[in-house]
């Protein structure tokens, strides 16, 4: 792994800007900077930007600590296992193809019943399968954030942000050790990835002024908009 000065700095002008949509949002930074950096430098993806993102939730769940929905997180983590192994076995019998295109169209599937076709209540299964589809997710394509906002997107925006984030966290220890195991994590990318951490600190700053115009009444269009771009981009990136 190579990663010249300047593909580092573009590369945190990119995790500043996604950085500052999660820290507003609740999530996004990955899904939409991985595709920018995986077309400048593939070697920045994805397990640098999946380290920078953890200094960004560690840094909103001390921020909005107090609206941390700890049952939710309980729910979605275990929901998460399983849907990581079954990803790592589903990833070493099917093309990378058609599992993106599986859960590019799984998240767009849940944005139209989200919409109000179909009301989906809030329950403990209901968590727990948004945990197992994110797991599955982030283990075949890299994306695992849009399930999980969708079960919480008639949420308060700080709950959604801590909850998340909490998540995130949570969950990282989960997914590291995947990507070390698939040579995807060594110690150049956990270099690049610490050096690309102040990055998403910036973005957390910056989002600070933009969370209360979320908050008013902005923040469940956003998550489907948000998800709606990322399962597009998804099939498109497939699709080219």
């Amino acid at each position: 792994m190579n990663v010249d000065l300047l593909t580092l700095l573009i590369a945190m002008l990119v995790i500043t800007l996604s950085s500052t949509v999660q820290g507003s949002v609740g999530f996004g930074a990955n899904l939409l900077a991985a595709p920018v950096l995986a077309f400048i430098d593939t070697d920045l993806v994805p397990g640098p930007i999946f380290l920078a993102s953890i200094s960004l939730s560690v840094a909103t769940v001390m921020r909005e600590r107090d609206h941390v929905d700890v049952s939710f997180v309980g729910w979605a983590i275990s929901g998460r296992v399983p849907g990581v192994v079954a990803g790592a076995v589903v990833l070493s019998m099917v093309s990378d193809t058609s599992l993106q295109m599986l859960v590019g169209f799984t998240i767009l599937v849940a944005i139209v019943l989200s919409s109000g076709v179909i009301v989906i209540p809030e329950s403990r299964l209901v968590f727990a399968l948004a945990g197992a589809t994110s797991g599955f997710g982030a283990t075949t394509a890299s994306i695992g954030g849009p399930p999980v906002a969708l079960s919480m997107q008639h949420r308060s925006g700080p709950q959604m942000r801590s909850t998340m984030a909490t998540y995130f966290l949570i969950g990282a220890p989960i997914t590291l050790p995947a990507m070390a195991a698939a040579g995807r994590l060594g110690s150049a990318e956990i270099l690049t990835g610490l050096a690309l951490m102040p990055a998403s600190l910036v973005g957390f700053v910056l989002s600070g002024p933009i969370r209360p115009h979320v908050d008013a009444g902005r923040l469940r269009p956003i998550v489907l908009t948000v998800s709606t771009v990322s399962a597009v981009a998804l099939l498109l990136r497939v699709a080219l």
